[in-house]
């Protein structure tokens, strides 16, 4: 099976069970993310379904290590209207995150799509990131995002179930396959803010 389609409490050990590791996957993005120098990033994707909760657990374990707190839209409704939505509700209630970390590509697009019907320029002024790598080229400015592999997750599913087939007996088989994060345009690096002494701060006066 497909673990990252699985709701609710099971225990992957004891199936044949192929899963896309996107927890690690939104750590890793997270941890880009924070890399670039934001630090006010905002999660966006349903709680309630397990790979955008299997993704935001990742981002919130990264948010908190960095001593930084993490952010998480309630809105619910369809991927892109999701993305839509729950922006229109950030800058409407003057909420101005540096950076915007979609569940997925379709999520991303809402993002956009909403950033800029409200003026608001990416990268410039706010940083958009994805997850799956299924709109990624095909946004402006390219999207920043988690590559996932489902040909290859179908391939070791296939694998499995010929294996099982000639072998009823064998223990569960698992495999964890990794995502890969490709960067593009739509982040923006953040450079640290220094401030300026006074020119005359500290000076002696001389008489």
């Amino acid at each position: 099976m497909t673990g990252n389609n699985i709701v609710g409490e099971w225990r992957p050990e004891e199936f044949d069970c192929v899963t896309t590791d996107d927890v690690r996957g939104g750590a890793e993005m997270s941890q880009y993310l924070i890399a670039q120098g934001h630090r006010n990033i905002w999660f966006i994707g349903d709680q309630r379904v397990p790979w955008f909760e299997r993704c935001g657990r990742g981002y919130r374990q990264v948010m908190e290590e960095a001593g930084l707190e993490p952010h998480f839209s309630e809105l619910r409704a369809d991927d892109r209207e999701l993305g839509y939505l729950a922006v229109k509700s950030l800058l409407a209630n003057r909420k101005r995150p540096t950076a915007i970390f979609g569940g997925n590509d379709d999520i991303a697009s809402g993002v956009y799509q909403a950033l800029q019907e409200s003026g608001v320029l990416i990268p410039d002024d706010i940083s958009v990131a994805g997850f799956n790598d299924t709109l990624g080229e095909l946004l402006h400015p390219g999207l920043t995002t988690a590559r996932e592999f489902p040909r290859e997750v179908g391939g070791h599913l296939a694998e499995f179930v010929l294996r099982r087939i000639q072998d009823p007996s064998l223990p569960p088989q698992q495999m964890m396959i990794p995502t890969v994060l490709v960067k593009r345009e739509s982040v923006r690096k953040i450079e640290p803010v220094v401030e300026l002494a006074s020119k005359h701060r500290n000076h002696a006066i001389v008489s």
